[in-house]
Protein backbone atom coordinates (compact mmCIF):
# COMPACT_ATOMS: atom_id res chain seq x y z
CA UNK A 1 0.00 0.00 0.00
CA UNK A 2 1.40 3.44 -0.88
CA UNK A 3 2.61 5.65 1.98
CA UNK A 4 0.28 8.31 3.35
CA UNK A 5 2.33 11.08 1.75
CA UNK A 6 1.99 9.45 -1.65
CA UNK A 7 -1.77 9.04 -1.23
CA UNK A 8 -2.15 12.68 -0.21
CA UNK A 9 -0.08 13.78 -3.18
CA UNK A 10 -2.32 11.78 -5.51
CA UNK A 11 -5.43 13.12 -3.83
CA UNK A 12 -4.19 16.68 -4.22
CA UNK A 13 -3.38 16.11 -7.89
CA UNK A 14 -6.91 14.82 -8.47
CA UNK A 15 -8.30 17.74 -6.49
CA UNK A 16 -6.39 20.30 -8.50
CA UNK A 17 -7.40 18.63 -11.77
CA UNK A 18 -11.10 18.68 -10.92
CA UNK A 19 -11.37 14.93 -10.41
CA UNK A 20 -13.24 15.40 -7.17
CA UNK A 21 -14.67 11.89 -6.81
CA UNK A 22 -11.21 10.34 -6.98
CA UNK A 23 -9.77 12.99 -4.66
CA UNK A 24 -12.51 12.48 -2.09
CA UNK A 25 -11.99 8.72 -2.07
CA UNK A 26 -8.28 9.12 -1.39
CA UNK A 27 -8.72 11.79 1.29
CA UNK A 28 -11.26 9.60 3.06
CA UNK A 29 -8.95 6.59 2.80
CA UNK A 30 -6.13 8.52 4.47
CA UNK A 31 -8.43 9.78 7.25
CA UNK A 32 -9.72 6.26 7.87
CA UNK A 33 -6.13 5.08 8.28
CA UNK A 34 -5.14 8.08 10.40
CA UNK A 35 -8.01 10.19 11.77
CA UNK A 36 -5.48 12.68 13.18
CA UNK A 37 -3.82 13.47 9.83
CA UNK A 38 -4.26 17.24 9.83
CA UNK A 39 -3.20 17.72 6.22
CA UNK A 40 -5.84 15.28 5.03
CA UNK A 41 -8.48 16.96 7.21
CA UNK A 42 -7.48 20.39 5.90
CA UNK A 43 -7.38 19.46 2.22
CA UNK A 44 -10.54 17.38 2.41
CA UNK A 45 -12.25 20.29 4.15
CA UNK A 46 -11.36 22.52 1.20
CA UNK A 47 -12.63 19.92 -1.26
CA UNK A 48 -16.03 19.53 0.36
CA UNK A 49 -16.33 23.33 0.54
CA UNK A 50 -15.86 23.44 -3.24
CA UNK A 51 -18.64 20.88 -3.49
CA UNK A 52 -20.94 23.15 -1.47
CA UNK A 53 -20.84 21.13 1.75
CA UNK A 54 -19.91 24.06 3.97
CA UNK A 55 -21.05 22.68 7.32
CA UNK A 56 -18.97 19.56 6.74
CA UNK A 57 -16.02 21.72 5.74
CA UNK A 58 -16.39 23.77 8.92
CA UNK A 59 -16.27 20.60 11.05
CA UNK A 60 -13.22 19.22 9.22
CA UNK A 61 -11.21 22.43 9.45
CA UNK A 62 -12.15 22.96 13.10
CA UNK A 63 -10.93 19.43 13.80
CA UNK A 64 -7.68 20.02 11.90
CA UNK A 65 -7.02 23.19 13.88
CA UNK A 66 -7.87 21.48 17.13
CA UNK A 67 -5.10 19.00 16.38
CA UNK A 68 -2.67 21.57 14.93
CA UNK A 69 -3.58 25.06 16.21
CA UNK A 70 -0.43 26.69 14.78
CA UNK A 71 -1.41 26.13 11.14
CA UNK A 72 -2.03 29.69 9.91
CA UNK A 73 -3.11 28.58 6.43
CA UNK A 74 -5.76 26.27 7.86
CA UNK A 75 -6.93 29.08 10.16
CA UNK A 76 -7.40 31.44 7.20
CA UNK A 77 -9.24 28.81 5.19
CA UNK A 78 -11.50 28.01 8.14
CA UNK A 79 -12.26 31.70 8.54
CA UNK A 80 -13.23 31.91 4.88
CA UNK A 81 -15.63 29.00 5.33
CA UNK A 82 -17.13 30.72 8.38
CA UNK A 83 -17.67 33.86 6.30
CA UNK A 84 -19.39 31.78 3.64
CA UNK A 85 -21.62 30.36 6.39
CA UNK A 86 -22.44 33.95 7.41
CA UNK A 87 -20.77 33.68 10.79
CA UNK A 88 -18.64 36.84 10.71
CA UNK A 89 -18.00 36.99 14.45
CA UNK A 90 -16.45 33.52 14.42
CA UNK A 91 -14.64 34.30 11.16
CA UNK A 92 -13.11 37.45 12.66
CA UNK A 93 -11.83 35.49 15.63
CA UNK A 94 -10.29 32.89 13.36
CA UNK A 95 -8.63 35.53 11.17
CA UNK A 96 -7.19 37.13 14.32
CA UNK A 97 -5.89 33.73 15.36
CA UNK A 98 -4.15 33.40 11.99
CA UNK A 99 -2.62 36.86 12.43
CA UNK A 100 -1.35 35.96 15.89
CA UNK A 101 0.58 33.17 14.17
CA UNK A 102 1.67 35.20 11.13
CA UNK A 103 1.20 38.98 11.53
CA UNK A 104 2.23 39.72 7.93
CA UNK A 105 -0.24 37.26 6.38
CA UNK A 106 -2.07 39.37 3.81
CA UNK A 107 -4.95 36.94 3.29
CA UNK A 108 -5.69 36.98 7.02
CA UNK A 109 -5.53 40.77 7.31
CA UNK A 110 -7.75 41.35 4.28
CA UNK A 111 -10.14 38.63 5.40
CA UNK A 112 -10.38 40.28 8.81
CA UNK A 113 -11.41 43.50 7.07
CA UNK A 114 -14.22 41.68 5.26
CA UNK A 115 -15.38 39.94 8.43
CA UNK A 116 -15.36 43.17 10.45
CA UNK A 117 -17.36 44.91 7.72
CA UNK A 118 -19.90 42.06 7.77
CA UNK A 119 -20.09 42.36 11.56
CA UNK A 120 -20.96 46.04 11.13
CA UNK A 121 -17.76 47.25 12.79
CA UNK A 122 -16.73 49.85 10.22
CA UNK A 123 -13.78 51.35 12.17
CA UNK A 124 -12.23 47.91 12.68
CA UNK A 125 -12.84 47.06 9.02
CA UNK A 126 -11.07 50.24 7.90
CA UNK A 127 -8.14 49.50 10.22
CA UNK A 128 -7.81 45.95 8.90
CA UNK A 129 -8.04 47.05 5.27
CA UNK A 130 -5.42 49.71 5.89
CA UNK A 131 -3.02 47.21 7.42
CA UNK A 132 -3.66 44.85 4.52
CA UNK A 133 -2.98 47.63 2.03
CA UNK A 134 0.36 48.29 3.65
CA UNK A 135 1.21 44.59 3.34
CA UNK A 136 0.48 44.48 -0.37
CA UNK A 137 -2.15 46.69 -1.92
CA UNK A 138 -4.13 45.58 -4.93
CA UNK A 139 -6.83 47.59 -6.67
CA UNK A 140 -9.74 45.69 -5.10
CA UNK A 141 -8.30 45.94 -1.60
CA UNK A 142 -7.67 49.67 -1.97
CA UNK A 143 -11.25 50.07 -3.17
CA UNK A 144 -12.53 48.33 -0.04
CA UNK A 145 -10.32 50.50 2.12
CA UNK A 146 -11.43 53.69 0.40
CA UNK A 147 -15.08 52.75 0.75
CA UNK A 148 -14.60 52.01 4.45
CA UNK A 149 -12.84 55.34 5.01
CA UNK A 150 -15.64 57.13 3.18
CA UNK A 151 -18.17 55.47 5.48
CA UNK A 152 -16.25 56.82 8.48
CA UNK A 153 -16.21 60.34 7.06
CA UNK A 154 -12.45 60.32 6.47
CA UNK A 155 -12.91 61.79 3.03
CA UNK A 156 -9.38 62.92 2.17
CA UNK A 157 -7.99 59.52 3.17
CA UNK A 158 -10.70 57.85 1.12
CA UNK A 159 -9.78 59.93 -1.92
CA UNK A 160 -6.13 58.89 -1.64
CA UNK A 161 -6.98 55.19 -1.34
CA UNK A 162 -9.46 55.28 -4.21
CA UNK A 163 -7.08 57.17 -6.47
CA UNK A 164 -4.47 54.50 -5.83
CA UNK A 165 -7.07 51.86 -6.70
CA UNK A 166 -7.93 53.65 -9.94
CA UNK A 167 -4.24 53.92 -10.77
CA UNK A 168 -3.84 50.15 -10.48
CA UNK A 169 -7.08 49.35 -12.29
CA UNK A 170 -8.59 52.27 -14.20
CA UNK A 171 -11.48 50.18 -15.61
CA UNK A 172 -13.80 50.07 -12.58
CA UNK A 173 -16.66 52.58 -12.94
CA UNK A 174 -17.74 52.30 -9.29
CA UNK A 175 -14.36 53.67 -8.16
CA UNK A 176 -14.69 56.68 -10.45
CA UNK A 177 -18.27 57.21 -9.26
CA UNK A 178 -17.29 57.03 -5.58
CA UNK A 179 -14.39 59.42 -6.12
CA UNK A 180 -16.65 61.87 -7.92
CA UNK A 181 -19.23 61.76 -5.13
CA UNK A 182 -16.63 62.28 -2.40
CA UNK A 183 -14.95 65.13 -4.24
CA UNK A 184 -18.35 66.78 -4.73
CA UNK A 185 -18.93 66.59 -0.98
CA UNK A 186 -15.52 68.17 -0.45
CA UNK A 187 -16.51 71.03 -2.76
CA UNK A 188 -13.91 70.08 -5.38
CA UNK A 189 -16.41 70.12 -8.21
CA UNK A 190 -14.06 70.36 -11.17
CA UNK A 191 -12.19 67.25 -10.02
CA UNK A 192 -15.53 65.53 -9.40
CA UNK A 193 -16.67 66.35 -12.92
CA UNK A 194 -13.52 64.74 -14.34
CA UNK A 195 -14.20 61.53 -12.46
CA UNK A 196 -17.85 61.55 -13.48
CA UNK A 197 -16.72 61.91 -17.07
CA UNK A 198 -14.41 58.92 -16.65
CA UNK A 199 -17.30 56.93 -15.17
CA UNK A 200 -19.44 57.70 -18.21
CA UNK A 201 -16.68 56.54 -20.55
CA UNK A 202 -16.35 53.28 -18.64
CA UNK A 203 -20.06 52.62 -18.22
CA UNK A 204 -22.49 54.99 -19.99
CA UNK A 205 -25.49 53.26 -18.42
CA UNK A 206 -24.26 53.66 -14.84
CA UNK A 207 -26.98 54.50 -12.33
CA UNK A 208 -25.36 57.86 -11.60
CA UNK A 209 -25.02 58.74 -15.28
CA UNK A 210 -27.82 61.31 -15.28
CA UNK A 211 -26.34 63.16 -12.31
CA UNK A 212 -22.89 62.92 -13.87
CA UNK A 213 -24.09 64.56 -17.08
CA UNK A 214 -25.56 67.45 -15.07
CA UNK A 215 -22.30 67.93 -13.19
CA UNK A 216 -20.26 67.85 -16.38
CA UNK A 217 -22.64 70.22 -18.16
CA UNK A 218 -22.26 72.72 -15.33
CA UNK A 219 -18.48 72.66 -15.30
CA UNK A 220 -15.83 73.86 -17.65
CA UNK A 221 -13.24 71.09 -17.71
CA UNK A 222 -9.93 72.26 -18.99
CA UNK A 223 -7.21 70.06 -20.38
CA UNK A 224 -5.27 70.34 -17.15
CA UNK A 225 -8.19 69.11 -15.04
CA UNK A 226 -7.86 65.43 -15.91
CA UNK A 227 -7.90 63.15 -12.85
CA UNK A 228 -4.54 62.80 -11.21
CA UNK A 229 -3.19 59.58 -9.78
CA UNK A 230 -1.59 59.23 -6.39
Amino acid sequence: MPATGTLLSRAFDHHQSGRFVEAEALYRHVMTSDPADTEALHRYGLLVAQLGRLEESDALLARALGLEPTDAEAAVNHAKILRALRRPDMAARRFRHALSLSPALLAAQEGLGHAERERGDDPSAATAYGRAARLGAGAALLRQWGNALDGLGRLEDAVRALRRSAGLDPTVPSVAARLAAILSRLGRHDEAACWYRRMLVLQPGHTEARHARKVIAGRSIGKGDEPTQA
